[in-house]
């Protein structure tokens, strides 16, 4: 008699333990999902290099968005979700030694930047008329590189291709020095591109580490 006592109160206490939910089973963990870097919350023409920023012979000659049509399909692969550009320009010089200051500003996921940067130092360098050398490291950004490239002469000679009618004749360019340094800060990646007469590391790395500071 006692024992049919017990297992009655057994299965009583089963039925309450049932019915208020309490009964639990431990089941798998929901798989981490990744969430990508939101693009920041700033404008990104706030993080544009001023006049105030720039060597006084340069004056601002364009600023604009730039949007997915301005961009290669292997950036829009790299996950390019925004851009923004300035153009300074020695308007000083005389015109064979004008020389421009571009800032170029795009947002990608964090992910992607390591492969744009790969593709910027290979194309950059493929130009055979000029000799490249590495700029140091700046002390910017979570990713940095750059190079200086010099003009292996004031003069290259090329083939006139324009009329396929006309004879051969070669023509002569002028080739300007070029200083281009990037960095990236989470989600937003910079390039710094100098070109002609003020193309020097100093020059470069310094606007770098402005442009740098802008970034929340």
């Amino acid at each position: 008699m006692h024992i049919f006592r017990y297992l009655l109160l057994a299965a009583l206490m089963c039925a309450v333990l049932a019915a208020s939910g309490c009964t639990s089973s431990t089941g798998p963990s929901a798989p981490a999902t990744t969430v990508p870097a939101a693009a920041p919350s700033v404008p990104l023409a706030s993080l544009a290099l001023a006049p105030s920023d720039i060597p006084a012979v340069y004056t601002l000659t364009e600023s604009r968005q730039k949007t997915a049509a301005d961009v290669s399909s292997l950036a829009l692969e790299l996950g390019w979700q925004a851009g923004y550009a300035v153009t300074y320009t020695n308007t000083s010089a005389a015109s064979s030694d004008e020389g421009t200051i571009v800032q170029t500003i795009t947002v990608y996921p964090v992910t992607g930047i390591p492969g744009i940067t790969g593709v910027i130092d290979k194309q950059e360098r493929l130009d055979s008329d000029m000799v490249f050398s590495d700029i140091p490291d700046p002390g910017v950004g979570d990713t940095s590189g750059g190079y200086v490239g010099k003009a292996r002469a004031d003069l290259v000679l090329k083939t006139d291709f324009s009329d396929p009618l006309a004879k051969e004749a070669a023509i002569t360019e002028n080739r300007p020095d070029v200083a281009e340094l990037w960095f990236s800060k989470g989600s937003i990646f910079e390039v710094i591109r100098i070109t002609g007469p003020g193309a020097d590391i100093p020059t470069v790395t310094a606007l770098a580490r402005t442009a740098y500071a802008k970034i929340p």
